[in-house]
């Protein structure tokens, strides 16, 4: 295992024909969870919102936050952006990109005139 940042959130491993991050995402639904692709770059973000709004109540201590996330990591060429598989479970977001064979070095004679 190695880290991607400067905390635990993020795990990147390799799993033989594929790619994996663990991200550990607690208090969020997979409705509040965003995992797209765009050239090359996976971005991992998402949005947690306070889940009791009363405009009438005087708040005296607010101990649920609202905030939002934004994660990006480079694909590369080695890795395949178009098949990736992601599963969100218990506060755990997994996901799978697969490996892309190298191209084999195409060999063919050249006719000498």
């Amino acid at each position: 295992f190695y880290h991607t940042g400067n905390d635990d959130t993020y795990l990147k491993f390799p799993t033989g024909d594929k790619i994996g991050i663990v991200a550990e995402i607690p208090g969020l639904s997979k409705k509040q969870l965003n995992v797209e692709v765009e050239d090359s770059v996976l971005t991992i973000s998402g949005d947690k919102h306070s889940v009791w709004d009363d405009a009438k109540a005087k708040v005296l201590r607010r101990e649920l936050k609202q905030s939002s996330f934004k994660r990006s990591f480079t694909l590369g060429e080695m890795l395949d952006g178009n098949d990736i598989k992601a599963n969100f479970k218990d506060g755990v977001l997994s996901i799978e990109i697969p490996k892309i064979e190298p191209a084999k070095p195409k060999k063919h004679s050249v006719k000498i005139g």
